[in-house]
């Protein structure tokens, strides 16, 4: 196990003496060796002694070390579970509820604009046989129509009197037009891992493989709304 950094010097400086202690006695023995009369007994046992004292003591440290160590792992992991666990706690970044929330208010949001969309293309239609029925001329057929006032190209497209144009564009491409700048936001929605990109890939596709993952969203979504009522 890696020592702390603060326990770290004291197992040094242990390790140190037990190395002194060690070198110490070897070099009492080679003197003996060598003849030298004045190197007593007494003076190897001690040091043979000081140096097994220095090793318990540099491994005494060590294991002081490992155990600080293994606390202080502990302590972070301990750290780390609760963080986790807050991260799941209601209102936290794994609240599936506040996820589905978000879900139900972006789905209530596009049938919002679906509605107006549809409203809106469904008023160019009403606006356009109205001006017909006031004999404005269509100018789809080159007819050029008179400055200042409103003209009709069909029922799908009008210029307002103050030169506006309005077009009944699609709802369907309203949102792709929608989607689209929400993909270049993002520089790409991101569809998973190993997934095709969002925006060149059909959507009833991606939803076929969306549509049952954890946690359900509209299932949930549902059960809001039904909770709600």
């Amino acid at each position: 196990m890696t020592t702390t950094t603060t326990a770290a010097p004291a197992v040094e400086q242990a390790e140190q003496e037990a190395t002194e202690a060690e070198q110490l006695l070897a070099a009492l023995e080679e003197r003996v060796r060598d003849g030298d009369e004045q190197v007593t007994a007494q003076q190897l046992a001690d040091a043979r002694e000081l140096g097994r004292f220095a090793k318990l003591r540099a491994e005494a440290a060590r294991r002081k070390a490992d155990r600080a160590a293994a606390k202080a792992a502990e302590r972070q992991r301990a750290a780390r579970l609760d963080q986790a666990a807050a991260m799941a706690a209601p209102g936290g970044p794994l609240d599936a509820d506040a996820l589905a929330a978000a879900y139900a208010n972006a789905r209530d949001a596009v049938r919002a604009f679906v509605t107006a969309s549809e409203a809106f293309n469904a008023a160019i239609a009403d606006a356009s046989r109205l001006l017909a029925a006031a004999d404005v001329p269509d100018s789809s057929g080159g007819e050029h129509p008179a400055p200042g006032a409103m003209a009709r190209w069909g029922t799908r497209t009008l210029r307002l009197a103050d030169g506006t144009a309005l077009s009944a564009t699609g709802t369907g491409l309203r949102l792709a037009v929608l989607l689209d700048d929400l993909d270049r936001e993002f520089r790409e929605i991101p569809t998973g891992d190993f997934q095709p990109p969002f925006a060149r890939t059909p959507l009833t596709e991606q939803a076929a493989r969306g549509r049952d993952a954890s946690p359900n969203l509209p299932a949930l979504a549902e059960l809001r709304t039904g909770g709600a009522k």
